[in-house]
């Protein structure tokens, strides 16, 4: 499997160099392109050319139709809550939770993740020759089992050591911490890591001081940049 990181900032005004576009991740194998969201600053779909698209939930910088239309006649995989976000009609197909589904030589596993109350968000179980999960946008995950027997974890970047974590009445919503992230894969012995959907902190401070602070032993924590190139 070969992984693009096409965009590695989160909904953001600031950016850098590195990170100047909305987070989105390509996925290759066996000549089948995955496209993992595609927002506002994204790259042109007929440049990028994908099989297929997997939407994570409705923010302007993961989910472009909700502002604006374009052009693309492959299929759109989101949730029933992302596609009533929608403006436009596209060729959307449904994604049921926690039910496995075919797409190209993938097999993969939507499941929902804590996020954002208005937008509810997944994350996704990825299998080819290896497995992925990829959590670009959480606070908290439903059921983190779902990440036993993974050979890489892709995770929010938003926070290192800020808190951006909110409560309104019973409902969480906001983004875990890197270093929590980290936790949750030293419990299920996840040795790779990289971090996408990066915020203030981390473009403030730099790839190499954060990926320093997040430092483990025996684990390859990695801050990914804008087309990164990682084969798994």
């Amino acid at each position: 499997m070969k992984l693009t990181f096409l965009g590695t900032k989160g909904f953001i005004e600031e950016s850098s160099k590195k990170h100047k576009f909305h987070s989105s991740l390509l996925v290759k194998y066996k000549g089948f392109k995955l496209l993992i969201d595609h927002g506002l600053l994204s790259q042109k779909l007929n440049v990028i050319k994908p099989n297929a698209v997997l939407i994570t939930h409705g923010h302007p910088d993961t989910f472009k139709w909700l502002k604006e239309d374009e052009e693309y006649s492959g299929k759109i995989y989101l949730t029933r809550e992302t596609k009533k976000l929608s403006k436009y009609q596209k060729n959307f197909a449904i994604l049921e939770l926690n039910k496995w589904i075919k797409i190209g030589p993938f097999q993969i596993l939507p499941y929902r993740v804590v996020h954002s109350i208005n937008a509810p968000a997944v994350g996704f179980k990825i299998k080819g020759n290896k497995t992925l999960i990829y959590n670009s946008d959480l606070v908290v995950m439903k059921d983190k089992s779902v990440i036993r027997d993974v050979d890489l974890y892709i995770g929010d970047g938003s926070s290192l050591r800020g808190n951006l974590v909110r409560r309104k009445g019973n409902k969480l919503f906001g983004h875990a911490r890197m270093s929590t992230q980290v936790n949750w894969c030293k419990k299920y012995k996840i040795s790779k890591l990289i971090f996408t959907h990066l915020g203030k902190e981390a473009l403030r401070i730099g790839d190499k001081k954060v990926e320093q602070l997040l430092h483990q032993p025996g684990m390859e924590i990695t801050i990914a940049k804008d087309r990164m190139r990682y084969v798994l």
